[in-house]
């Protein structure tokens, strides 16, 4: 599999690695975005946006646990294969990760599979 990290739409460029979507929604100011692999295991549901801040947590945490880290990573694996990506993005529009489930799945992943996965940002990829 290749490099995963997390990254917001905003903050994505291109040499940056090959986006996932893993929002309902699409960054339509972003050409060809439609055309981005899109990891539905980590997707929150829309439901969950009405919900209170904890309940959003727990119902996104039980998704992610449903569909377990097996099987995220052999999707994982497979957008690595369609794409040749050497670095997986999981992207949406929140700005930080500490505001979204950008964040819940890096915690999760980490908790479940032992892995970090970092948040990149364009100014970090501008050095």
């Amino acid at each position: 599999m290749s490099n995963l990290a997390t990254c917001s739409y905003r903050a994505w460029v291109p040499a940056m690695g090959q986006p996932v979507r893993t929002s309902l929604g699409l960054p339509k100011w972003i050409t060809g975005a439609a055309d981005w692999p899109r990891l539905w295991e980590a997707t929150p549901r829309g439901w969950y946006f009405g919900a209170h801040p904890e309940a959003f947590e727990d119902a996104y945490l039980d998704q992610l646990e449903r569909y377990g880290p097996k099987r995220i990573a052999a999707r994982l694996a497979a957008i690595t294969r369609e794409t040749g990506a050497q670095t997986l993005l999981l992207c949406c529009f929140e700005p930080l990760p500490t505001d979204c489930h950008r964040g819940l799945f890096a915690q999760w992943w980490l908790h479940s599979v032992g892995e970090v996965i970092a948040e990149i940002t364009s100014e970090e990829n501008a050095s």
